[in-house]
C-alpha cells in the first residue's frame, strides 16, 4: 500500500471517528439538559415546574433537533426523538409532543412502540380527554412485561382517575403501582398520591403511613415539607395535640423548613385553638396575619378569626366583617377567599338584622330572629349558635306564623348535630301539628307508620275526579279545612280555583242555552234541520 492511501485511510478513520464523537457528545448534551430539567421538576413536584427546567427542556430539544438535523444516519437519532417528545410534553406543548410520538410508533422497535402509546396517551389527557387516555393505558398494560414501566403506567392512571374525582380507582392504580415498582423516586411520587388521596377522605392512619413513606424515598424538598406538614396535620386532627406541638417544636428551628414557618406558626395557633384557649387563639390569629401579610397563611388565619367571632360566647359580626375583608386584601389567591365570598353577603344581612332588631316592633321580630336563625345554621353552619334564635321564638312569639317552622328548624338542626333533642321536637311537630308539611316530612323521612290527613285526602280527591267530579270537590273542600298551609292545600286550592273559575261558568253557559232552546221550539225544530 502506498504511503498516500495509508495517510488517506488514516484520516478517514479519524474523520469517522470525530463524527462519532461530535454526534454522541451532541446527544449527550441534550441527555444530560433533560436530565437536569427532570431533576428540578421532580424537586418541586405539587408546584408549577419552575422556569429553569423550562429552559433545561428547551435546550435538550434544541441538542436533540441538532442531532437529527445534522447526524441524521447516527444510531442517537430515535433515541433523541424520545427525548425531544418527552420535552415537549413537560414544557405543555402538547400538538408537537404528539407530532414526534406519532413518528416513534412507526418504529419496528417494540420499545419505541409501546412509549410512543404511552405518551399519545398522557398528550390525550392534557388535551382534557381522561377516558380515551385510560382506555389506551389500560390495553397498554397488557403488552408490558418490565416493572419499573408498568409502575410507570399506573402512576399516570391513579393520576388521571384523581382528576376526575374517582378516588377509589385512583388509590387502585397508585397502590398497585407502588407495589412492584423499584425505582425511589417514583415509590415516592405512589405513596405521596395515595397519601393525598387518605388524608383527603379523613383516613388519617392510612395518610400518615403514607407520608412516613414518602420522606423515607423522595428527594424533593418540596414533598419533604409538605410531608412533614401534613404528619403535624394529622396529630392535631386525631387528637394527639402533645405529639403535633413536639413535631412543630421540631422543624421549626430547622432551617431547611423556614419557607414554610408561618405554616407551623399558624399550626401551634390551631392546637391551642383546639385546646379552647380562645383569647390567645385570637392574638396569635392576628399576630400572624400581620407577620405574614399577602400569603395563604395570613388569608386563612383571618378566616379562622371571623369565624370565632360567628361563634358562641364571641359573636360579634362586624368583627367578622372585619377579618373577612382583612382576608381579601391580602394579595395571595386561596381557597378561604372563595369561602369569604359565598359567606360575605349573609355577614352583611346578620349585621342588618342585629342592628334593626332593637327598632322593629313585637310582631316583627319572630321574623328577624327567624332569619337570622336561618342564615347562621343553613347557610354557616353555626349550629349551636342558630338554636338560640330558634328557641327565642318558641318561648317567646308562641303565636307568630314562625312558631311552627322554628320548631321544626330545631329539629333538623338537632339531628344534624347527633342530639338527643332532635326526638323532643320531634314528636311536639307530630301531636301538635299531625297534619303539617313538617309532619309529612319526619313521618316520610323516619318511614313511620302514621297517617298524613291532608295527603291521604288528596290522593282520594285526585282518583276519584275522572269518575265523580262533585265527590272530588267535596274532598278537595276538606283538603282545605284540614290545614290551609300544606303542599296538599295548595294543589286543592289550584283545582278549586281552576273549577270554580272554568268548569263551572261552561256548566252555568250550556244549561243557559238549554233552557233557551226548550222555550223557542221552533228555533229547535230549525236547528234540527240544520
Amino acid at each position: 500500500m502506498s504511503e498516500f492511501n495509508s495517510k488517506f485511510i488514516k484520516y478517514l478513520c479519524l474523520l469517522l471517528f470525530l463524527k462519532g464523537c461530535a454526534y454522541f457528545n451532541t446527544f449527550y448534551n441534550a441527555e444530560e439538559h433533560f436530565e437536569t430539567a427532570e431533576r428540578i421538576r421532580i424537586e418541586n413536584l405539587g408546584n408549577q415546574i419552575p422556569s429553569r427546567a423550562i429552559q433545561e427542556y428547551a435546550k435538550a430539544i434544541e441538542k436533540s433537533d441538532k442531532v437529527l438535523l445534522e447526524f441524521s444516519d447516527s444510531r442517537y437519532v430515535t433515541e433523541a426523538k424520545l427525548l425531544k417528545g418527552k420535552a415537549h410534553f413537560f414544557r405543555r406543548e402538547y400538538d408537537s409532543a404528539v407530532t414526534i410520538f406519532n413518528q416513534l410508533k412507526e418504529e419496528d422497535d417494540i420499545f419505541y412502540q409501546q412509549q410512543s402509546k404511552y405518551w399519545l396517551a398522557l398528550c390525550k389527557w392534557k388535551d382534557l380527554r381522561p377516558q380515551p387516555a385510560i382506555n389506551d393505558l389500560n390495553e397498554l398494560i397488557q403488552e408490558i412485561d418490565d416493572k419499573n414501566f408498568l409502575s410507570i403506567i399506573y402512576l399516570s392512571l391513579g393520576e388521571i382517575y384523581l382528576g376526575i374525582d374517582d378516588s377509589l380507582n385512583a388509590y387502585e392504580n397508585f397502590n398497585n403501582g407502588a407495589k412492584i415498582s423499584s425505582n425511589r423516586n417514583l415509590r415516592e411520587q405512589v405513596y405521596y398520591q395515595i397519601a393525598e388521596i387518605s388524608f383527603k377522605q379523613n383516613d388519617y392512619s392510612k395518610a400518615l403511613e403514607s407520608y412516613n413513606k414518602v420522606l423515607s424515598n423522595t428527594i424533593s424538598i418540596a414533598r419533604i415539607q409538605d410531608s412533614n406538614l401534613k404528619i403535624v396535620q394529622i396529630y392535631r386532627l386525631t387528637g394527639d395535640l402533645e405529639r403535633s406541638a413536639a413535631k412543630i417544636q421540631e422543624l421549626i428551628i430547622n432551617e431547611d423548613f423556614n419557607s414554610i414557618k408561618s405554616d407551623l406558626d399558624l399550626e401551634l395557633t390551631k392546637i391551642e385553638l383546639s385546646r379552647g384557649k380562645i383569647n390567645f387563639a385570637i392574638e396569635n390569629l392576628d399576630r400572624i396575619g400581620q407577620d405574614y401579610p399577602n400569603t395563604k397563611t395570613a388569608i386563612e388565619a383571618y378566616y379562622l378569626l371571623s369565624d370565632i367571632y360567628l361563634t358562641s360566647p364571641n359573636i360579634d359580626y362586624e368583627k367578622t366583617k372585619f377579618f373577612m375583608n382583612e382576608a381579601m386584601k391580602q394579595n395571595s389567591n386561596s381557597s378561604f377567599k372563595s369561602l369569604i365570598i359565598k359567606k360575605r353577603d349573609d355577614v352583611e344581612m346578620l349585621i342588618k338584622l342585629d342592628s334593626s332588631l332593637g327598632e322593629i316592633d313585637q310582631s316583627k321580630k319572630a321574623e328577624n330572629l327567624f332569619i337570622t336563625g336561618q342564615i347562621l345554621a343553613f347557610n354557616l353552619a353555626s349550629y349551636k349558635e342558630s338554636k338560640e334564635y330558634f328557641e327565642n321564638i318558641i318561648n317567646n312569639h308562641s303565636k307568630s306564623n314562625y312558631f311552627q317552622q322554628s320548631v321544626f328548624a330545631l329539629y333538623v338542626i338537632n339531628k344534624k348535630i347527633m342530639n338527643d333533642d332532635s326526638k323532643l321536637y320531634k314528636n311536639k311537630i307530630l301531636e301538635e301539628f299531625p297534619n303539617s308539611d313538617f309532619a309529612k316530612y319526619i313521618i316520610n323521612n323516619d318511614n313511620l307508620d302514621i297517617n298524613h290527613s291532608p295527603s291521604e285526602l288528596l290522593r282520594k280527591a285526585e282518583d276519584l275526579r275522572q269518575k265523580d267530579v262533585i265527590g272530588s270537590i267535596a274532598l278537595y273542600k276538606k283538603v282545605l279545612s284540614e290545614d290551609k298551609l300544606t303542599q296538599s292545600s295548595k294543589i286543592a286550592a289550584y283545582y278549586l280555583g281552576m273549577y270554580y273559575d272554568y268548569e263551572i261558568p261552561k256548566l252555568i253557559a250550556q244549561s243557559t242555552i238549554i233552557n233557551s232552546l226548550r222555550d223557542n221550539i221552533p228555533i229547535v225544530n230549525k236547528l234540527k234541520k240544520l
